[in-house]
């Protein structure tokens, strides 16, 4: 990885030679106005605005709340702010681990993993991964912009839009370096180093960062091994320049890398599985209740299914599962076999399975994740004329490679059904169920701006923009190599997504009066999106019946040959009506649409399969082409002071119809049976469908609060979704809801009411100069998540309190903490498969959940020092 080696080695080099060049100073900071809280400027219209005056729902978390509140992940960050839900866990790939992260705004669930509603951005650049924020460390603040974005920041800002935007050097040169040490082997060491160089028109910001925990969960298959181990290593550069009085540039490079051992994440099963004698019974289907116990019945009810779940003219079937919470984990749980042998890594080892390099992906159990970032900023201000001309570029690239125990269970004891017994091939004796995931992510965005303010009564923006992204994913079927032993095929599996994005944007607010503003803002955007055939070397063949059934050209296509395409074209505006009441208040209304067009427009993957697999592709009504996701938004608010300045609030209420909605539909088979005398060789079809169609309305509330020495923080949410058409047959077969029987149904995986309240109280040590001491609390509270549209299943709600205090004496400071003080063991996320076993007889209707566990009580302390 020379691409690697060279940034990070510049950026240290750079750094050491800036800290060389001058002696620290003790680095001034600014003072407080300590009758009132502190104002908060973002950037969510491109410009530098009071949140207070900016008609926009916007929560700003700052450099100084992350540190008073110990927040070192998004993850943290999500827990800590209401009406946010980030989830880890992936249905389509079978785990929950930090290969994903599926940011959720305002109740509104992306389709799949390779899919956003919500876009992220560092210093205003777009990031096309939705995990890639995540390497993104001590920052100035974080911009969480709810509702449509189009205007200013451009695609797949559905839901809203997450900025992060960096620190600035300082005028001298000073850092800080903070160690934190918990139980679990947890550390977190972080440093910074930022100044002039030179003299004050150039300037540098240097950060590095080591993180490592244990997992909170011992492995039930493996106890000498826990699961939900992460390791994080970071190093950024930031590089201004101000030359002249009218140019500025700023240079931000960044690399990331993560080390993770096997996922965190139970299961809970609604099949008794037994081994007799090496062999799978299910007593639920007529096996033996003999032999040793691998999967425990843990259901609480039956449901009257249907077939296939594709008509209500169909069969109904009772089909055993969970009715209410999903219950605890049965003993013996987690499990995962992570044992590694020879021929798991001649798996790993053949290029021929994989996007990823073998040498840099993922050599075993667990996640191997690489992210690389550039931008460029450049601003140039025409004198006093108030125009100020704008470039930002940005490079993006990711990869993630996972090894995962997708059966979830100890089976060691069953037989492996394709091991003939003799001294000809090498298999393993034992059936087991590893699967390889892998993806790698590439975007390059430009933009070029105009933007005029000046005193008086017009402001506003024109600009440009294109954003070019290609996504390959793989699927390394490790189960059927290792068991074949030599001759494996080529890739087959990998597919390749390109989306290019063109937009022409503008900005405008009029002031009629003092008080009264109205600004109109769009953006006209194409998006161009191709439909590639997987990398299987034989290619793909179309024939006559499959191309009439899909609408598509029949014939023979090579690998990665586009099958498809399509260019959409929409406007998308946003007018906000303001009001000043006085100068303490503002009110303000709002009309917005957004589009999501993203990876997950055509369907041509399951085009490679089988015939068996094309029939299971048309039995879960998937098509070739589907639509993009439309959102049409409305929004009140109200922001203001009071209490003579020493509290804000922040108040508003949405209501959004969402169209057109992109469903994830997917089905593990059998393609070849046992019973047929094949091996049992599992196929997923997989794809997306416009089936559904969603109200959406909202309360959010937002609050601090200063009295003396007691700071106050409150944040509540109540994000309601109600379905008006939904359509998966999966979700039917499983539950006998169908059509309009999920009318009225909440949106699954995210909370409908949450809320946050912190509190901290601190002051001088009189006795001891240049001392002061805090004590801190925070507790953060969501409701239950349901598993799927149909209601009958959720994960509980999830209540988490927080403590730290400290003290601090000059540079110097030291804290201790404890996180979730009372150990809530609550799930925080899930969602519905198939059991598998050696006949793969249990898959097709979903019975089982796999539910991403939290992290359990830590306790700790932290050193940090200002210099």
């Amino acid at each position: 990885m020379t691409i690697k080696k060279t940034l990070m080695s510049t950026m240290t080099a750079a750094t050491l030679v800036m800290a060389a060049q001058q002696p620290a100073v003790a680095q001034e900071s600014s003072a407080q106005d300590a009758l009132g809280v502190e104002e908060i400027v973002v950037t969510a219209r491109r410009r530098e605005e009071s949140i207070l005056e900016t008609p926009l729902a916007i929560t700003a978390v700052t450099s100084a709340d992350l540190e008073k509140k110990g927040i070192t992940s998004f993850n943290q960050l999500a827990e800590a702010t209401a009406g946010v839900n980030i989830s880890n866990a992936s249905a389509g790939a079978g785990r929950s681990d930090r290969s994903f992260q599926q940011i959720t705004l305002r109740g509104m669930v992306p389709s799949s993993s390779s899919s956003t509603l919500t876009a992220t951005f560092i210093d205003g650049v777009p990031v096309a991964s939705p995990s890639a924020i995540a390497s993104v460390n001590d920052p100035a603040r974080i911009e969480i912009l709810k509702g449509p974005q189009a205007a200013y920041f451009g695609r797949n800002t559905f839901a809203g839009a997450i900025n992060v935007v960096n620190k600035e050097p300082g005028d001298v040169l000073g850092g800080s370096v903070l160690l934190m040490g918990g139980t679990r082997s947890n550390i977190d060491l972080n440093a910074s180093l930022d100044g002039p160089i030179v003299d004050e028109r150039f300037g540098f910001r240097a950060n590095v960062r080591y993180f490592a925990k244990d997992g909170s969960y011992k492995n039930g298959a493996n106890p000498s091994e826990t699961l939900g181990d992460q390791q994080t290593q970071q190093v950024s550069l930031l590089l201004t320049a101000k030359p002249t009085e009218n140019f500025a540039a700023k240079l931000y490079l960044l690399h990331s890398e993560d080390d993770d051992g096997a996922s965190a994440q139970g299961y809970v099963s609604a099949a008794e599985v037994r081994a007799v004698n090496g062999v799978v019974s299910v007593p639920s289907q007529g096996g033996s209740t003999a032999g040793t116990l691998l999967i425990p019945d843990s259901s609480n009810c039956s449901i009257l299914g249907y077939a296939a779940g594709r008509d209500a003219s169909e069969a109904r079937v009772s089909r055993r599962y969970f009715c209410g919470a999903v219950p605890g984990l049965p003993a013996g749980f987690p499990a995962q076999n992570t044992f590694e042998d020879s021929l798991l890594a001649a798996s790993l080892a053949d290029p021929r399975q994989r996007v990823v390099s073998p040498s840099d992906g993922a050599d075993g159990y667990g996640l191997v994740r690489e992210y690389q970032h550039a931008h460029l900023n450049l601003d140039y201000t025409f004198g006093e004329s108030g125009y100020t001309l704008s470039s930002l570029t940005g490079l993006n690239a990711e990869y993630y490679s996972e090894v995962a125990d997708l059966d979830n269970y100890d089976t060691r004891l069953l037989a492996n059904p394709s091991n003939p017994g003799n001294a000809l091939t090498t298999r393993r004796t034992f059936w087991d169920f590893p699967f390889g995931v892998e993806r790698e992510t590439y975007d390059f965005s430009q933009e070029v701006r105009l933007s005029y303010d000046k005193e008086g009564a017009f402001s506003g923006v024109i600009g440009v923009s294109y954003l070019k992204t290609t996504v390959w994913n793989n699927l390394i079927n490790i189960s059927s190599e290792a068991l074949a032993g030599a001759g494996r095929d080529a890739l087959t599996s990998a597919g390749k997504s390109p989306v290019e994005t063109k937009g022409v944007f503008f900005g405008t607010t009029y002031k009629f009066t003092d008080d009264l503003k109205v600004s109109f803002e769009g953006r006209y955007q194409q998006d161009y999106v191709q439909g590639l055939t997987t990398s299987a070397p034989m290619g793909t063949v179309v024939g006559p019946a499959t191309a009439a059934t899909f609408g598509i050209p029949a014939g023979s296509y090579g690998p990665l040959t586009k099958l498809v395409d399509a260019t959409y074209k929409n406007f998308l505006p946003r007018l906000i009506v303001s009001y000043d009441f006085n100068d303490d208040w503002m009110g303000y209304a709002s009309f917005s649409k957004g589009v999501n067009v993203g990876t997950n427009t055509f369907n041509t993957a399951f085009l490679a399969l089988s015939s068996l697999g094309i029939q299971n592709a048309v039995d879960l009504g998937l098509s070739v082409v589907q639509q993009p996701e439309k959102l049409t938004n409305y929004e009140l608010g109200l922001k203001g002071v009071f209490l003579d300045g020493r509290a804000t609030l922040q108040a508003g209420a949405y209501f959004a119809t969402w169209t057109d909605q992109l469903n994830n539909r997917s089905r593990t088979f059998n393609d070849l049976p046992v019973s047929q005398g094949g091996i049992g060789t599992v196929q997923q079809v997989s794809g997306f469908a416009n089936t559904g169609e969603t109200d959406l309305r909202g309360l959010e509330l937002e609050g601090t609060a200063k009295f003396g020495n007691l700071d106050l923080n409150f944040s509540a949410a109540m994000n309601e979704s109600d379905i008006q058409s939904f359509s998966n047959p999966l979700v039917s077969q499983l539950s006998g809801i169908i059509g309009d029987g999920f009318e009225g149904n909440q949106l699954p995986l995210a909370s409908k009411y949450s809320m946050n309240l912190g509190a901290q109280y601190g002051t001088a040590i009189s006795a001891w100069e240049d001392a002061s001491w805090f004590a801190r609390a925070d507790v953060s509270w969501k409701d239950k998540q349901y598993l799927n549209a149909a209601n009958l299943t959720w994960i509980k709600a999830r209540a988490v309190v927080n403590l730290r205090a400290g003290v601090t004496r000059g540079a110097l400071s030291v804290d201790a903490f404890v996180t979730n003080l009372f150990d809530d063991d609550n799930y925080v996320a899930g969602f519905q498969g198939s059991v598998l076993t050696p006949t793969f007889s249990l898959t097709g209707a979903e019975n089982y959940a796999i539910l991403g566990l939290p992290d359990l009580r830590v306790y700790g302390a932290r050193v940090g020092y200002k210099f």
